[in-house]
């Protein structure tokens, strides 16, 4: 029995989840089977030996702790601790635990190497891996945003992830693949950041927006924000749905040429544009049609500690809005210490007109 227990055991290697089942079933089978024979012999010859005596019994004898205080006298009950316990039992144990920390060692070491398919909802994928510190500033602000939010990123840039950080997890391969994204359980993602793969590839634009293309066509109703290398290339996400495609490149140009000429910019923009250091730029969608300017609201807000900056209409953007009234589905960019929606935002306005009474 020992030697066919060892054979099992080497084929159950190629399958952990079944060998743990099956050794931790014999196993079962063994505590059941002594438990059994104890209770039938020596219970027989003493009337305190109950069966939960004889369960305990065969537990204690199979993981060798053996408090002593109970044994088997009878020869029947001592022939099934040899058959059960002995036999069977030890070895079961023995391989249960082996395989099962087997499984466990096997099953961290995937993920860490991005084999592993991850079961996440509401997470947020990452796509590509330009750079660990790049990477590590995106993880965050997002955790700066959600101390508690999951993780996933995606890349066939990299072996293995350089860093262990909580709640990010690692799916690697092509990042257009939909078996890849499956793994990163894209159905159930909420956001996705699709990285420029380098910012030295000419191919870059066309790969991220493949890569947008093949997560839409998984989930139509994931949030997609692509990074976009080259102005030029901005046409390649028009037959593709995305949220929004940021410029890298371009506006770190634009940050860094306007710093030179007027100092000081580049300071209010790491600030308003982080989420750990002071106030934050946020949005909100308007969800009604209100008869009051943009320039009345924000000077209500503006007593309420909140400063609007823009007003996002389809393509057009408002940074002067005097004659511009709220309609459905315009976006408010203002400055905060926290995220409002927009009832939130119309709270902060009617206090205002109250206080101001």
């Amino acid at each position: 029995m020992i030697f066919r227990l060892l054979r099992f055991w080497r084929k159950a290697r190629n399958s952990k989840l079944l060998g743990v089942a099956t050794v931790g079933l014999l196993l079962f089978v063994a505590i059941m089977g002594n438990a059994i024979c104890f209770y039938t012999f020596d219970g027989h010859e003493n009337p305190e030996i109950g069966f939960g005596e004889s369960v305990w019994y065969s537990v204690i004898s199979v993981t060798t702790i053996g408090y002593g205080d109970y044994s088997a006298s009878t020869l029947g009950a001592r022939i099934g601790t040899v058959i059960f316990i002995i036999l069977a039992g030890l070895t079961a144990y023995s391989l249960f635990f082996g395989l099962a920390i087997d499984w466990i060692t096997d099953f961290a070491v995937k993920g860490r190497l991005g084999m592993s398919a991850v079961y996440l909802k509401n997470h947020t994928i990452i796509v590509h891996f330009p750079g660990e510190s790049r990477v590590n500033q995106l993880i965050d602000e997002i955790k700066a945003e959600e101390k508690d939010a999951e993780i996933v990123i995606v890349s066939d840039q990299l072996e293995k992830l350089p860093f262990d950080r909580r709640k990010v997890f690692f799916v690697r391969g092509s990042t257009l693949s939909e078996e890849v994204y499956r793994k990163a359980n894209v159905e159930c993602a909420n956001k996705a950041i699709v990285l420029a793969r380098s910012y030295e590839d000419a191919n870059s634009d066309a790969v991220v927006a493949s890569a947008v293309s093949v997560m839409d066509h998984m989930n139509d109703r994931l949030h997609i924000v692509a990074e976009c290398v080259s102005e030029d290339h901005k046409r390649l996400f028009q037959s593709v749905r995305t949220n929004a495609i940021i410029s890298g490149l371009k506006m770190t140009g634009n940050l860094l040429v306007q710093e030179s000429v007027d100092p000081g910019v580049g300071q209010v923009i790491d600030v308003i544009t982080s989420n750990q250091v002071g106030d934050t730029m946020f949005s909100a969608k308007v969800e009604e049609s209100v008869d009051i300017s943009y320039a009345d609201f924000a000077k209500l807000l503006l007593d309420e500690d909140v400063n609007v900056l823009a007003v996002n209409r389809g393509e057009q953007t408002f940074t002067a809005f005097r004659e511009v009234k709220p309609e459905i589905g315009d976006r408010i960019v203002y400055l905060s210490r926290q995220r409002m929606l927009w009832n939130d935002l119309m709270n902060k306005c009617e206090n205002s007109r109250v206080g101001a009474l």
